[in-house]
C-alpha cells in the first residue's frame, strides 16, 4: 500500500492534488560546439526545471487565493513531495492560466480548468 502524499504548496497555499497531465519538464540552457577534429561538444550554463500542473477542476475560492500569490510577482517556494525536484521546496516564477469555466454557475459558484506552471528561478548547476 502506498504512502499518502501532501497536496503542493505554493506560497502560503495550499493547493489541490493537481490532475492527470501534470509534468516535470527540465530546461537547459547550453551550447552545442563541433571541435576541428568533428567531436561535438557541450557547455551547459544552467540545468532546471519547470513545472506544469493541470488542474480539470478548481473550484473559485482556490483559483482566488492562487491568484492573489501568483500576482505578487516574485519569486516563491514550491513544495510538493510527489516530484523529488521540489521535496525540499524550490524558488519559483509562476504563470496561471486564465479561467475556463466548466461546471457551476454565478460569479462564485462554478469550477474552472486551470493551469499552472512554475519555473524554477535558479539554476541548479
Amino acid at each position: 500500500m502506498g504512502t499518502d502524499i501532501s497536496a503542493p504548496t505554493l506560497g502560503g497555499a495550499t493547493l489541490p492534488h493537481p490532475s492527470s497531465g501534470s509534468y516535470i519538464e527540465p530546461i537547459w540552457i547550453s551550447a552545442d560546439n563541433i571541435t576541428l577534429g568533428g567531436k561535438t561538444r557541450r557547455e551547459v550554463m544552467a540545468r532546471k526545471y519547470r513545472y506544469t500542473l493541470n488542474y480539470d477542476v478548481m473550484d473559485t475560492d482556490t483559483y482566488d487565493a492562487l491568484e492573489t500569490v501568483v500576482n505578487g510577482l516574485v519569486a516563491i517556494t514550491f513544495t510538493y513531495a510527489k516530484w523529488t525536484q521540489s521535496t525540499a521546496g524550490v524558488s519559483v516564477l509562476a504563470d496561471l492560466s486564465s479561467r475556463e469555466p466548466v461546471a457551476g454557475t454565478g460569479s462564485t459558484g462554478y469550477w474552472s480548468k486551470v493551469t499552472l506552471t512554475l519555473t524554477e528561478v535558479s539554476s541548479r548547476i
